[in-house]
């Protein structure tokens, strides 16, 4: 794809890999003209157009998981749903989200990226129909799983557009957007279930939220048609098909959905009888998942975990950070969604005010994040995560110590600053982590990349519902809050550690640059990565 793909090539080695350097995700020129501009085979304005069709696709489907946070409760007294079906309803979606994710980055890349788009928000929309007409736990389960799905097959054609169309600063606002977008996404989607489960009832209410999908979904497939391009261009090609048999790992697809599966069960059921066996089969499912990506790369064909990326520390620090903080952001929406409507008895748009401040915060942020990120580079993430790590203790000592009013306004207010943070950690991250992808595989390492984010999220939001669901009425509800904060302030550490890790690996191979900088690219490469 012409120009900006020539330019970005050029500031790789010969491995194809970008250097490992905290510029990674803004272009080997950040500052350079070329890097300014579009790609070369699409106008100006044709590009905006595309970009505003990816935020959009974005928005609705990180829309439908914020909008039923608040309305779980309704949902689950309405179906006379259990604890377990309940767990799986909140979960159901980001694990079929993130299964999803990599085969259709992988597929993206090999085929094109426009039928996967149309494919994905049309089984989006399609069960968000199912789900508004369903009377039945299991069948909202369902639903929730294939809309999960779809919005999988499409957000990794989303953020491989935006990698594949634009580069440098461009791209790192593309990205910035797409975070801000998530952002207006989280800001309205509590608001949004707040108004509709009062104004119409709960009983009413929570399908209403599944059925506001369909109108959009039918705007946005046929622009979709008109505005992207058929196929795929050479550029997209990933780097070792050249030598390796064009193919579709569909056994590691289902290796990778066990992975996640065997790790969300025992949150579910806990740990006791059955589930005990799924809690071993965790690390044996991610043994079986790594050795045969090893046995289908040695077979000549191209597996769904690119060697390059297992390679990059760059792209496995920044991917750990973005586990643990997506993490974060389910488990706090989740918990302040029980605690205020179970534990307190607010009404959901009362719940929603609490939840707005958090969501305007990192819409705000997300949209600067990228003056953000050419200024700080990976030491301002650092810093930013560890201001999230403050809000987190703030929050957990207003709930304990003052009584539900003083406690909402205080979790509101500290939100606001949290969700400032997350805008600064989000976007910043993502364009230095995705930075690191080899040429041609941007829809895989995005797939793998928010893999992680909704693995997290899977697991976290399920977790919170159990902490709550099991917590006894007069005094339980306050200490789940706290052991709720205790989990996000162990993911917020670690990923604080991730980072602080590749912000000094950076700060060393900066150091050496000069001793190696007469050595041959390829040679000096290696000694930096």
């Amino acid at each position: 794809m012409g120009t900006a793909t020539r330019t970005s090539m050029a500031a790789t080695t010969s491995g194809g890999r970008p250097p490992e350097s905290e510029d990674a995700g803004l272009g080997a020129s950040a500052t350079a003209p070329a890097d300014r501009e579009l790609r070369g085979d699409v106008d100006t304005g044709k590009a905006r157009a595309v970009l505003w069709l990816c935020l959009s696709a974005g928005f609705i489907t990180l829309l439908d998981q914020s909008v039923f946070i608040l309305a779980v409760p309704a949902m689950a007294s309405d179906l006379e749903a259990g604890a377990a079906e309940v767990q799986w309803i909140l979960a159901s979606y980001s694990l079929a989200f993130g299964i999803a994710l990599v085969p259709s980055g992988r597929l993206g890349d090999l085929l094109g990226r426009r039928a996967l788009f149309v494919t994905g928000i049309l089984v989006f929309g399609v069960f968000s129909l199912v789900g508004g007409l369903t009377s039945a736990p299991w069948l909202v389960i369902v639903a929730r799983l294939l809309q999960g799905l779809g919005a999988g097959c499409l957000n990794p054609q989303v953020l491989g557009l935006l990698q594949d169309r634009f580069t440098g600063a461009e791209r790192a606002k593309a990205l910035g957007y797409y975070a801000a977008a998530g952002g207006s996404a989280a800001v309205c989607g509590p608001l949004i279930g707040g108004v509709i489960l009062s104004a119409a009832g709960p009983n009413t209410g929570w399908r209403l939220l599944f059925l506001a999908n369909v109108p959009l979904v039918l705007v946005l497939v046929p622009l979709a048609i008109k505005l992207l391009p058929k196929g795929k261009a050479a550029e997209s090609q990933p780097v070792e098909t050249t030598r390796r048999r064009t193919s579709v790992d569909a056994l590691g697809a289902l290796l990778l959905g066990a992975v996640v599966t065997t790790f969300l069960v025992p949150t579910v059921y806990g740990t006791q009888g059955a589930s005990a066996l799924w809690l071993a089969a965790g690390p044996a499912s991610i043994l079986c998942f790594a050795a045969w990506e090893f046995l289908y790369h040695r077979r000549g064909r191209t597996p769904l975990l690119s060697p390059e990326l297992v390679r990059s520390k760059g792209y496995l620090l920044g991917t750990v950070v973005a586990l643990c903080q997506f993490g974060v952001g389910a488990a706090m929406a989740a918990l302040t969604a029980f605690y205020f409507l179970s534990g307190t008895g607010l009404a959901p748009l009362a719940a929603a005010a609490i939840l707005a401040p958090q969501a305007a915060g990192m819409l705000l942020a997300s949209s600067l994040s990228w003056r953000f990120l050419g200024r700080f580079g990976r030491a301002g993430v650092v810093l930013a995560l560890a201001a999230s790590l403050a809000t987190l203790i703030a929050k957990d000592l207003a709930v304990q110590g003052l009584d539900d009013a003083a406690a909402a306004v205080v979790v509101a207010a500290v939100g606001l600053v949290q969700g400032v943070t997350t805008g600064l950690v989000v976007a910043p991250n993502q364009a230095l982590t995705l930075g690191h992808a080899p040429t041609g595989a941007a829809g895989v390492a995005a797939g793998f990349y928010q893999l992680s984010q909704r693995f997290s999220a899977a697991l976290c939001s399920a977790a919170i519902a159990g902490l709550f669901l099991n917590a006894l009425p007069d005094t339980g509800f306050r200490a789940a809050f706290r052991d709720g904060i205790i989990l996000c302030m162990a993911l917020t550490a670690a990923a604080i550690l991730a980072g602080a890790v590749d912000w000094l690996r950076v700060a060393a191979a900066k150091r050496s640059a000069p001793i190696v900088s007469n050595l041959p690219s390829s040679n000096r490469t290696k000694e930096i990565q």
